[in-house]
C-alpha cells in the first residue's frame, strides 16, 4: 500500500486552496520548502501530476488533483470526525471549517456566525467564502465547502442535500418618497409599471422575472448591476425598484446616506427559503451540525420581523 501521510494531503489540500506553495506554507506555518518536498513525494507516490504550476507561480489542479482532493477532503474529514467522537462529551470542537455563501445572503449570514464561532468554538479553524449560486454548489459538490449559504429556489444541481434554515419573503425595495413607501405590503401589480432595477447574479435575475411573468406581467427591467449596494443607492435616487430577499436593519442608508424602504411582497408565489447545503451522504458531523444550529439562529436574529420587535422594544414606555 502507498504510505501517503495525512500531512502530505494537509499540504496538498492548503496549495489547492490558497492557490500557491507560498500561501499555503504560511496558512501551514511551514517553509515553502516543506510543503514543494510533500507535495513532490506525494506525486511520486501516486504517480501522478497533481498541481499544474502556472505563470506567477499560481498552482492548480490538473484533473487527476481536483478528484483527488475531493478523496483527500473526505479523509481528513473523517479523521477529524473520528477524533471528535473520542470526545463527545466535551463541548470543544476543533479543525477547520469551510463555510461557502452567495454574495446577497452574506452579510445577513456570515457576520454573526463568525462572531458565534470565535467566541464559542475558538479552536475552530473557520473560513469564508462568497460566490454565486452556481458556483457555490459546485464548490459543495467539490468538497471545497463544507456546508453553503443559499436560497432553496436556487438549488439547480444534483447530488447537495438542502437543510432548511428559516422562511424568507421577497420585499420590493422603493425610495421613501415612493407612492407605496408607507404601506405594510405591496402587490407586484402595484410597482409593475416602474422601471426594475435586478442584481445581475445568475440565476438570480431570470428566476425573478420568471416568477414575475408567470403570475401575468411584463417587468421593465432597467439595469441589471451585479452590486446590491449599488442597487440600494440607485433605489434611493428614486430611478426603480428593486427586489431582494435579505433586508437589512431599517435603519440602514444607501451610501448617499438616503433612506429606502423595503416592503413585503405579498403575492404568495415569491414565498422562498434560505437554506444551508451540504454533499449528499457527506455526515453530519458535530462540527457542521452546531454550524447548520448557528446559521439556523442567525436565520431567526435577522428576520424583519425580529428588527421589528427590536424596534418596538427599545421605544421609552408611555407612563
Amino acid at each position: 500500500m502507498t504510505d501517503i501521510t495525512l500531512r502530505q494531503l494537509e499540504y496538498f489540500l492548503a496549495v489547492l486552496d490558497r492557490g500557491s506553495v507560498s500561501n499555503a506554507a504560511k496558512d501551514c506555518r511551514v517553509s515553502q520548502a516543506t510543503v514543494s518536498a510533500a507535495l513532490a513525494q506525494l506525486e511520486k507516490q501516486l504517480r501522478v501530476t497533481l498541481i499544474a504550476r502556472g505563470p506567477a507561480r499560481r498552482a492548480r489542479p490538473t484533473s487527476a488533483g481536483r478528484e483527488f482532493g475531493v478523496r483527500a477532503r473526505e479523509i481528513l474529514s473523517g479523521v477529524t470526525d473520528a477524533v471528535e467522537s473520542l470526545n463527545d462529551e466535551s463541548s470543544a470542537l476543533q479543525g477547520p471549517l469551510r463555510i461557502g455563501c452567495i454574495p446577497t445572503a452574506g452579510p445577513r449570514m456570515l457576520p454573526a456566525t463568525a462572531s458565534q464561532f470565535v467566541k464559542h468554538h475558538p479552536q475552530v479553524d473557520i473560513s469564508f467564502v462568497e460566490a454565486h449560486p452556481m458556483t457555490i454548489q459546485r464548490m459543495v459538490l467539490n468538497g471545497e465547502v463544507d456546508v453553503a449559504v443559499m436560497y432553496r429556489k436556487q438549488i439547480q444541481i444534483e447530488g447537495i442535500t438542502r437543510h432548511d434554515l428559516a422562511e424568507v419573503q421577497l420585499h420590493a425595495i422603493v425610495s421613501a418618497d415612493h407612492p407605496a413607501a408607507d404601506k405594510g405590503g405591496v402587490d407586484i401589480a402595484e410597482l409593475i409599471d416602474d422601471p426594475l432595477i435586478l442584481l445581475d447574479s445568475p440565476p438570480t435575475a431570470d428566476l425573478l422575472i420568471s416568477q414575475i411573468r408567470g403570475i401575468g406581467y411584463e417587468p421593465s427591467v432597467r439595469w441589471l448591476i451585479p452590486n446590491a449596494e449599488t442597487i440600494r443607492s440607485m433605489v434611493g435616487l428614486g430611478l426603480g425598484f428593486s427586489l431582494a430577499n435579505a433586508v437589512p436593519h431599517p435603519d440602514t442608508l444607501t451610501f448617499q446616506g438616503m433612506p429606502v424602504r423595503y416592503l413585503p411582497v405579498t403575492n404568495p408565489e415569491f414565498a422562498n427559503t434560505i437554506v444551508g447545503v451540504t454533499m449528499t451522504g457527506a455526515r453530519l458531523s458535530k462540527k457542521l451540525a452546531t454550524a447548520l444550529e448557528i446559521l439556523r439562529r442567525t436565520a431567526a436574529e435577522t428576520d424583519p420581523h425580529w428588527w421589528k420587535r427590536q424596534s418596538q422594544s427599545s421605544r421609552p414606555s408611555r407612563s
